[in-house]
């Protein structure tokens, strides 16, 4: 009964070559990198935007 809970395939077995699971792994990464850096400088650009606002009230 164990054996049904602990299934999987193997890289080869899906098809699978080194080079498409390295591909997969960088394009991952690239994504993941990308994704933080366009989330921090939107953050930026919105607490910026805000900053200018109250000021232009404020005046």
């Amino acid at each position: 009964m164990i054996s049904h809970f602990l299934f999987a395939l193997t890289a080869s077995e899906m098809g699978l070559s080194p080079a498409v699971i390295a591909l997969i792994v960088i394009s991952s990464i690239v994504f993941i990198v990308g994704f933080a850096k366009s989330s921090r400088e939107n953050e930026y650009k919105k607490l910026m935007d805000s900053f200018i606002e109250r000021k232009e009230e404020s005046d």
